[in-house]
């Protein structure tokens, strides 16, 4: 039985215990490498633990990049407690970067995409419920997702360039369903032909 997953479904993501031994690297990486975010926003070696059992890093191949990316996932999980310094830091150090690269790619709708996208990650991490979803059926981008595999700053313009897809798409689909009956030259001419 085959099951797919479409735009407006919210798939779950179940907490499974980190493994023992990653676990423990976590916690001593939180000790010996000392990431800017785990000072500033106070964050504890037990709040990066859950945060990376409810996004799915027990599941993940290569568990241990994380070890790569903790302040990212320290700033997420700042974020996520609802810190304001967090959220304005977060825009300040990632906005222009993905505001740029966006325009670079669509133009000035990028770049009101991309200012719109921060909204939606902060309602998406803070206030939507699990099954709201954004206006084209896909969920908001939540910050609870983020298993600190790569950088923060790349998997959020996989989620930024990822909306705005997923909204052309939608766009597209939707001229498509709102045409009646196709027309084409042949039949207009056709039409024309035995009209006369």
């Amino acid at each position: 039985m085959q099951s797919t997953i479409k735009p407006g479904d919210v798939v779950a993501r179940g907490s499974v215990p980190l493994e023992p031994e990653i676990d423990t690297l976590v916690r001593r990486a939180c000790f010996t490498l000392a990431a800017p975010a785990l000072v500033d926003f106070r964050v504890s070696p037990d709040e990066i633990v859950a945060h990376l059992t409810t996004a799915g890093l027990s599941v993940a191949n290569r568990a241990e990049r994380v070890l790569q990316n903790l302040d990212g996932v320290a700033h997420a999980v700042a974020c996520i407690r609802g810190d304001a310094r967090a959220w304005a830091e977060l825009v300040n150090r990632h906005g222009w970067c993905l505001e740029r690269a966006v325009m670079d790619r669509h133009g000035a709708e990028g770049g009101l995409a991309a200012r719109r996208f921060w909204g939606e990650v902060r309602l998406g991490t803070l206030g939507a419920p699990d099954d709201r979803v954004r206006d084209d059926g896909w969920p908001y981008p939540r910050l609870q997702w983020y298993a600190g595999l790569r950088p923060l700053r790349h998997w959020l313009a996989d989620r930024l360039f990822g909306g705005i897809e997923a909204r052309i798409e939608s766009s597209h689909r939707e001229r498509l369903d709102s045409l009646q009956a196709p027309h084409s030259l042949v039949d207009s001419a056709a039409s024309a032909a035995s009209a006369t």
